[in-house]
């Protein structure tokens, strides 16, 4: 009976309520829960915002290395470019030392050039020789002017030389002033290339020719009239081509 009543008095000791112990056990569960959704929460945004970072950083390293390849890219153009560049500036240096030396070459060159064409000129026939001297004096002018460039002062000696040059494959008539004898007339005058001058007069009695062995205008017998008119008509094209028989002077001793 003594056993009976302590087992009963342990069961209503468990089944009593125990209203103090649950309360604080409710909170000491509560607690923690509300402290871990609250580090989730805490966690879930730095995950969101990491998120967000590592988005933005991984765009920006993406924009970099596109940037890195066009720059490596673009230096790779500019060092081929630097490379064209620098061979031009190699070849434009080459030609400019190459003019100045043909430059300082060229100045005696073309004073030596200008002395022979003045020298062809002092001592050729007379023909248009207020022409030729007005020429070489201009020439002269051109050479020494300072201001002139060595491309401009070839030019013009070369057309000086050119312009000479065709006298020996041109024929001409024209009129000029002549001194015959202790007589100055005028005459016209037929160039024949540099081979021979004749001149006739305005009344066409009187033929002759230049003598270069005594540097002076010779007349010529009548005989030579005829031919030395037929002559002058085919050289100014009123009459067809022929031959003609024309006396070509003594060759001038140097």
């Amino acid at each position: 009976m003594k056993l009976l009543s302590i087992w009963f008095f342990i069961i209503a000791v468990m089944a009593a309520p125990f209203p103090a112990p649950a309360a604080d056990f409710q909170d000491a569960v509560k607690t923690p829960i509300d402290a871990s959704i609250s580090i989730r929460q805490r966690t879930q945004k730095e995950e969101d915002r990491w998120a967000e970072e590592r988005d933005k950083l991984e765009a920006e390293y993406d924009r970099l290395v596109k940037q890195r390849h066009r720059l490596l890219e673009k230096r790779d153009l500019l060092h081929r470019k630097a490379a064209v560049l620098k061979t031009a500036v190699d070849t434009q240096r080459d030609k400019l030392q190459e003019i100045s030396r043909i430059t300082t070459e060229l100045g005696p060159f073309l004073d030596h050039t200008y002395r022979r064409i003045a020298d062809l000129v002092k001592g050729d026939s007379p023909f248009l020789i207020d022409e030729r001297k007005g020429r070489l004096h201009l020439l002269r002018k051109t050479l020494d002017d300072p201001l002139t460039s060595t491309g401009e002062k070839f030019r013009k000696v070369m057309e000086a030389v050119s312009v000479e040059a065709e006298y020996g494959n041109t024929v001409e008539i024209y009129q000029e002033k002549i001194r015959l004898g202790d007589r100055e007339i005028l005459a016209d005058i037929f160039r024949l290339g540099r081979l021979s001058l004749f001149f006739k007069t305005l009344d066409g009695k009187t033929v002759g020719h230049w003598d270069p062995a005594a540097e002076a205008w010779r007349p010529l017998v009548e005989s030579y009239l005829r031919p030395i008119q037929d002559a002058m008509e085919m050289a100014a094209k009123r009459r067809s081509v022929e031959v003609v028989s024309l006396p070509v002077g003594r060759i001038a001793s140097p």
